[in-house]
């Protein structure tokens, strides 16, 4: 619970200062946070359709983005985390109507010292993929504050350099 509750407090922070995150996600519950891993689910409203009415793919590259970046947040590492360097979201099938839900797994494949690598999987009602991406960030200042057990139950103390 450590570990979920330091990250949404980053994604309330986060929408709390208006713009994009806020005006689009701001229905993006943050459900389950263990290091390395997020699970969140967004109820799709009107706004977030296309002219076909299903979910815009606009929609799914900013989840994209602000998933994997909260995905680093379960390492500890506050907001901002980083600049995007390259991202992308391939869509497989159509990822919801108006009233639907859209679960969504990000996942920290690789933290390096300065070049982290991130990636999401997003599922619909059925738990049927919808579309997948992947996130490079290049870290620049961005660090640990705290750290988590393995569950994300526990805050621990940063870890030391020797």
């Amino acid at each position: 619970m450590a570990c979920l509750k330091f990250v949404r407090s980053a994604w309330e922070g986060t929408i709390g200062k208006g713009g994009h995150d806020g005006n689009v996600l701001s229905t993006l519950k943050l459900t389950h946070a263990r290091p390395g891993q997020l699970k969140t689910s967004l109820f799709v409203e009107k706004r977030h359709l296309n002219n076909h009415q299903t979910l815009h793919g606009g929609v799914l590259l900013s989840l994209t983005d602000t998933v994997t970046s909260l995905a680093l947040s379960t390492l500890g590492i506050p907001p901002p985390t980083g600049v995007s360097v390259n991202i992308t979201c391939d869509f497989v099938r159509p990822a919801g109507r108006e009233g639907d839900e859209l679960v969504a797994v990000g996942e920290v494949s690789k933290l390096g010292r300065t070049i982290t690598f991130t990636r999401v999987s997003f599922y619909d009602a059925q738990q049927q993929l919808v579309a997948f991406g992947s996130h490079t960030k290049h870290m620049g200042k961005a660090v640990p504050t705290t750290s988590f057990s393995a569950d994300g139950e526990t805050e621990l103390a940063v870890p030391s350099k020797l």
